[in-house]
C-alpha cells in the first residue's frame, strides 16, 4: 500500500478533478506505491506522484504512462486529458502585476536594444537580465519599458515583486513565492507545505508558462537565486543598485546618468517642449545642476509643470542660488534626499564616514585611507560598498570613483 496522500478536493477545478480520477484509478488497481508504478510507467515516482497531486495538469505522456501502469483505457484517458487541458487553458489566470509604464520615458535606446536582443535570443535556459546603476538612474522604469517591448513573447502574464522590502519586517522570499503561486491560480490546497517544494512548484510554472518576472530592489544574490529557474519560456529581470557579481550567467545592463540631450528631452516631456525650446540654455543649466540624474531631472520637470508661471531661467537661478540644492529636489512623496539618506543609513559606520569626506575630498582609496586612518585596501572595500549602495559610480579608472554632483552636495550636508 502507498502512503496516504494529501487530501484533494475534486471540486476545486478541472485539474483537481482530473488528479482525483487518477487516484481513483490507482486505488482500483490495488493502490500500488509510486515506486512500484514507476517500474512499469518508466517515469520517476516523484513525477507520478505529482501527476496525481492536483497542483497542475500532468503532460499527456505522463498521464498515459500512469494510466497504462494502472491498467486503464489509454484512449479514453487521452480524450479526457485533451478535454481538461482545453478547460484549464480557458480558465488560466493571466497575472498583470507590472506597474504602469512611464509616458515620459526618454533615452536608453542602446541599452534597451541590447537587453531586448538578449531576451529574444532565448535558449534552453534563459539568462536573467540584471539592470544595475546608482540611485535615481531609472532602473525600474527601464525594466518596465523592456517588458513592454518584449511583451509579445510572454503572453501568459507578468509577475512583479519588490525585494527591497525583504529582511526584518519586510516580505520574505517565501512570502513572494506564495504570492506568485496565488497570482498564477494555484489554489491554497495545492500549495506544498515545504518551502523548498513551493519554490520547485514556482520554477515548474516558470518552465511551463511564458511569463515576464520583474524583481526590483535586489540587495544580494541570495535574494534572487530562489526566484530564478531553468526555463526556455519565461524571462526574469532583476534591478539592483549593487552589481551582484556572484549572480551567474546574467546579462548585465548598467545605467548611468543621462546624456545632456536626454535630460533636456525629459524636461520637455514633463514641463512642455515649447517652454524648454524657448529657454534652452536655462534648461541645459537645470540639467547640469541635477547632475543629469534622471530622478532629479524628473522631479524638477514635474515641479515646473505645475507652476506655469515659473520661467525656466528663474527655476535655474533658484536652484543655483540655493545653499541647500537638495531642498528643491522633491515633489510629493518622491525626494532625492530621502533616497540618498536611506542608502547612507544602510552603510557601515566606516562607510558613512567615508561618504562624509565626499563633500570636499576625492573618492580615491588613498584619500579615504588618509582621512579615516585605515589601510588603502580597507578604504577601497569601503568605496566598493558605497558603489553597491548606489551613492557612487563604478570606477572608470582603477582607484578613482566619480562622485555625482548631488551626492557631493548630500555629503557636504552631512
Amino acid at each position: 500500500m502507498g502512503r496516504p496522500e494529501r487530501p484533494l478536493d475534486p471540486t476545486a477545478g478541472p485539474v483537481a478533478a482530473f488528479a482525483h480520477e487518477l487516484r481513483v484509478l490507482r486505488n482500483r488497481a490495488g493502490n500500488a506505491g509510486y515506486r512500484e508504478l514507476a517500474r512499469t510507467a518508466h517515469f520517476a515516482p516523484s513525477v507520478l506522484s505529482t501527476a496525481a497531486s492536483g497542483r497542475r495538469l500532468p503532460t499527456l505522456a505522463v498521464t498515459l504512462a500512469f494510466v497504462s501502469a494502472c491498467g486503464g483505457d489509454r484512449g479514453a484517458w487521452e480524450q479526457r486529458w485533451w478535454s481538461v487541458a482545453q478547460e484549464a487553458r480557458t480558465k488560466a489566470v493571466r497575472p498583470a502585476q507590472l506597474p504602469p509604464g512611464s509616458r515620459t520615458f526618454v533615452g536608453r535606446a542602446p541599452e534597451l536594444a541590447a537587453a531586448a536582443a538578449a531576451v529574444e535570443a532565448g535558449g534552453p535556459g534563459r539568462a536573467p537580465v540584471l539592470v544595475t546603476g546608482p540611485i535615481g538612474t531609472g532602473k525600474a522604469a527601464f525594466a518596465v519599458r523592456l517588458a513592454e517591448e518584449v511583451a509579445a513573447a510572454f503572453p501568459d502574464g507578468q509577475l512583479c515583486a519588490d525585494l527591497g522590502g525583504t529582511g526584518p519586517g519586510g516580505r520574505s522570499t517565501d512570502d513572494i513565492v506564495r504570492g506568485f503561486l496565488r497570482a498564477l491560480g494555484v489554489p491554497a490546497s495545492a500549495v506544498p507545505d515545504d518551502p523548498v517544494h513551493r519554490i520547485d512548484l514556482y520554477r515548474s510554472l516558470l518552465a511551463e508558462h511564458r511569463l515576464f518576472v520583474l524583481l526590483t530592489g535586489a540587495g544580494t544574490e541570495a535574494q534572487v537565486r530562489p526566484l530564478l529557474g531553468r526555463t526556455a519560456r519565461s524571462q526574469v529581470v532583476v534591478t539592483s543598485r549593487a552589481r551582484l557579481p556572484a549572480l551567474e550567467d546574467a546579462h548585465r545592463v548598467e545605467l548611468a546618468a543621462f546624456p545632456r540631450a536626454d535630460s533636456v528631452a525629459l524636461l520637455g516631456r514633463l514641463a512642455g517642449t515649447h517652454r524648454i525650446h524657448a529657454e534652452h540654455s536655462a534648461a541645459d543649466a537645470i540639467a547640469a545642476l541635477c547632475g543629469d540624474l534622471p530622478l532629479a531631472v524628473s522631479v524638477i520637470g514635474r515641479r515646473i509643470a505645475v507652476r506655469p508661471e515659473w520661467t525656466i531661467a528663474a527655476t535655474a537661478a533658484r536652484l543655483a542660488g540655493r545653499e541647500r540644492l537638495l531642498d528643491s529636489l522633491g515633489v510629493g512623496d518622491v525626494t532625492v534626499r530621502d533616497r540618498f539618506t536611506a542608502a547612507y543609513e544602510g552603510l557601515s559606520a566606516a562607510a558613512r564616514a567615508a561618504v562624509r569626506q565626499f563633500g570636499s575630498d576625492a573618492a580615491t582609496p588613498a584619500a579615504v585611507a588618509a582621512a579615516l586612518g585605515v589601510a588603502t585596501e580597507t578604504a577601497e572595500e569601503l568605496l566598493e560598498s558605497i558603489v553597491d549602495a548606489g551613492l557612487l559610480r563604478r570606477a572608470d579608472v582603477a582607484g578613482r570613483y566619480p562622485i555625482p554632483a548631488l551626492v557631493r552636495a548630500f555629503a557636504a550636508e552631512r
